[in-house]
């Protein structure tokens, strides 16, 4: 995957790597596959996009490998070989300075959601609430880019944590962020809030005093962008009323420019 700001800059740092990657294709298949794994329909509708970017201060998307492959096969007319397939976009050879972020750790390959019902509901919960934080502009996926109100330390070197409500899907929900250190951020999200959920949401191991479901984690930032999954399980990390799990594990919520999977950190 890997993720790039949807700007000039993000867009030439990625073109330089791809032009390398595949010097007999032509710049303009390389620009329109490259829309398609930022998706977009067409070049076209990319610069456009662009137009309309802070450059200053973009929105960050991740690109999608499996899309670039299939427009690029569209426009060239050639059948792609299996070194084409085998295109991560992590493992370009970026210029020095570039803007790309990274999303892929050595535990992403660990981590499937598809049967296990409960660890995709936590999953669903989080980047949920991480999304709209994004959206919201209370942080980015870059290191140490925190916006939120009160996100410096307090005269005693605290960092306190910042509550924000939204819903998803007609679910209301109410979620924390914190500083964590070394550039990771503590999400907390419940769903279905308690009456008290203001004052529990942001404690560890809240449970049902935040609400019928709740979910915590990490967001790696320094290393790359991704959520962070413990390979012990969820253990205090998760919990949901039984009648709620199957609407929350049904939610279809897609990461805004950081991997929902990848190696936990201590």
């Amino acid at each position: 995957m890997a993720a790039i700001p949807l700007n000039e800059t993000g867009i030439r740092d990625v073109k330089r790597a791809l032009t390398s990657r595949f010097p007999k294709d032509k710049s303009s298949h390389l620009s329109e596959a490259l829309a398609a794994a930022l998706g977009f329909k067409t070049s076209i509708s990319l610069a456009a996009a662009l137009r309309e970017s802070d450059p200053d201060d973009p929105e960050h998307r991740l690109l999608n490998e499996a899309a670039f492959i299939a427009r690029l096969a569209a426009v060239s007319g050639r059948k792609m070989g299996v070194s084409d397939r085998w295109l991560i976009f992590d493992n370009l050879r970026y210029a020095d300075g570039n803007s790309v972020i990274r999303t892929r750790s050595p535990g992403y390959k660990q981590t499937k959601y598809t049967r296990a019902t409960r660890l995709r509901s936590w999953r669903n919960m989080l980047v949920a609430g991480i999304n709209v934080a994004i959206d919201r502009r209370l942080f980015t996926i870059r290191p140490g880019d925190n916006r939120w109100p009160g996100h410096e330390p307090d005269r005693y070197g605290r960092y306190n944590p910042y509550l924000f409500e939204f819903e998803v899907e007609g679910i209301p929900a109410i979620a924390s962020v914190n500083d964590a250190g070394y550039d990771e951020l503590s999400i907390h999200v419940a769903f279905w809030p308690s009456p008290d959920s203001k004052k529990w949401v942001a404690a560890a191991w809240a449970g049902f005093l935040a609400g019928d479901a709740y979910a915590s984690g990490w967001l790696e930032r320094r290393d790359g962008a991704w959520l962070q999954v413990s390979m012990q399980g969820l253990q205090d990390q998760f919990s949901c009323r039984r009648h709620r799990l199957a609407q929350v594990a049904q939610l279809e919520v897609e990461p805004k420019g950081y991997a929902d999977r990848g190696s936990f950190k201590l």
